[in-house]
């Protein structure tokens, strides 16, 4: 699963699947009238960045070493958009994964920039315990800035840049027992490690929005033309759709639209942890936009 299944109460009064936007802190238009590039360009940085968060590896018999991955984003048979590098730790007790994405000139066109975040947790008995969570970006030269310190398990916001002033409040019985998305995805591959599937949903607060995303096993295939990563793979599609922590001017309705996509595994034998190879994601402005691994993961300095 993504950290915890929901219980009856949230299934029924969620009536759907969700995640945040990203792992790290999106931009936010200051009006609506800011145009439909740079909600491409957000939309852009929101699926690299989940597929970034996806990079991450899951615990193995062997001994944990810190690994490092990197990504290319494209929109399928045209430009690329900028790159991601994950950085990620995972053992028997715990985990710590840092991202970091950079926007190629296609998208510093429309107002992206350079953003990262970063995760540290221990694995609990009903999936990851984030304890520290911190991301950063900027946005046309705004920064942007979120930090999550967990306490008991419940997330309390300890910096946010800007505030939240235009937005709406989240109700504090949904955020209770939420995770961040990078903790949420690193419990998925920790569960692709144990039972090679997929399938679960999570509640996911990034100290703004409150979402809920939903993946399922969709099929076993076999992956050619990676070197070392050949073999036995898993096709897991997902849903992702925010529910809580709305702007004020948003288009309610385009606003909880679900988010759509999926994501291709790599199963390692021997025990060796699982690593995404391909991930995808329909966007309403750029047709599909794809975050392929760029090559084997190595060693991290």
């Amino acid at each position: 699963m993504l950290g915890r299944d929901f219980d009856g109460d949230d299934t029924e009064g969620l009536r759907g699947c969700a995640a945040s936007s990203a792992t790290v802190p999106m931009p936010e238009l200051g009006v609506r009238a800011a145009g439909s590039a740079s909600r491409q360009a957000r939309v852009i940085a929101a699926g690299a960045l989940i597929a970034g968060a996806l990079a991450c590896t899951a615990p193995s018999a062997a001994s944990a070493r810190e690994l490092r991955l990197r990504y290319d984003v494209t929109v399928l048979g045209g430009v690329t958009l900028g790159e991601i590098e994950v950085t990620s730790l995972l053992d028997r007790a715990g985990y710590r994964i840092e991202i970091r994405t950079r926007p190629y000139r296609a998208a510093q066109l429309v107002g992206a920039a350079e953003q990262s975040g970063k995760v540290e947790g221990r694995w609990g008995r009903s999936g990851p315990e984030p304890r520290l969570y911190a991301a950063n970006g900027s946005w046309r030269g705004r920064t942007y800035v979120s930090e999550l310190h967990y306490l008991r398990g419940v997330p309390v916001v300890r910096r946010q840049e800007p505030s939240n002033e235009d937005r709406e409040a989240v109700p504090p019985e949904l955020i209770r027992g939420t995770v961040d998305s990078l903790s949420g995805v690193a419990g998925m591959l920790k569960k692709v490690a144990e039972s090679e599937a997929c399938d679960g949903s999570t509640a996911i607060y990034d100290g703004r929005r409150r979402s809920v995303a939903v993946m399922t096993s969709s099929a076993r295939v076999q992956v050619a033309d990676h070197g070392p990563l050949n073999g036995r793979a898993l096709r897991c599609g997902f849903t992702v759709r925010t529910i809580a922590g709305f702007r004020h001017d948003d288009d309610r309705e385009a606003a909880m639209r679900p988010l759509k996509g999926s994501v291709l595994i790599a199963l390692r034998e021997g025990g060796e942890f699982p690593v995404p190879v391909r991930f995808e994601v329909e966007t309403r402005w750029f047709g599909t936009v794809a975050v392929q691994l760029a090559g084997p993961p190595v060693a991290a300095d």
